[in-house]
């Protein structure tokens, strides 16, 4: 019980994070989704075919959470919803990435991960 409180207290920390992300106007939205994929390019060497499909993909999973956020379930309910979108986005990016850099991503994405919940546990003390 006390990890899915940590875990759902993460997914707050990481919205309130992403705000900007988040805000309807899309040319924030669309900022983030060129942030992430410039990042994922750097750090994933992606060529520039995957780098339009990885953008797409970013921007509609940018979209989801928005609506997750906006929506007006419970924290439970808003976590399930976005390890939902996690896993459709992983799902979509899967084919466009080599096994290689799919490989990284997953790991670069457990690393962040680890590092959001070394820092609410910081916070805490």
């Amino acid at each position: 019980m006390k990890n899915k409180i940590g875990l759902i207290t993460i997914f707050v920390l990481f919205l309130g994070m992403c705000q900007g992300a988040f805000a309807q106007d899309g040319t924030k939205k669309d900022q983030a989704a060129k942030a992430i994929t410039d990042t994922m390019q750097v750090h994933l060497s992606l060529n520039d075919d995957q780098y339009k499909k990885v953008y797409d993909i970013n921007a509609q999973f940018l979209t989801k959470l928005a609506g997750i956020k906006q929506d007006n379930g419970g924290k439970l309910a808003k976590l399930q919803k976005f390890k939902t979108a996690d896993q459709e986005r992983d799902a979509a990016l899967k084919p466009v990435l080599s096994d290689d850099q799919f490989k990284k991503f997953q790991e670069n994405k457990k690393a962040r991960r680890e590092e959001m919940r070394e820092n609410y546990k910081n916070s805490k003390s």
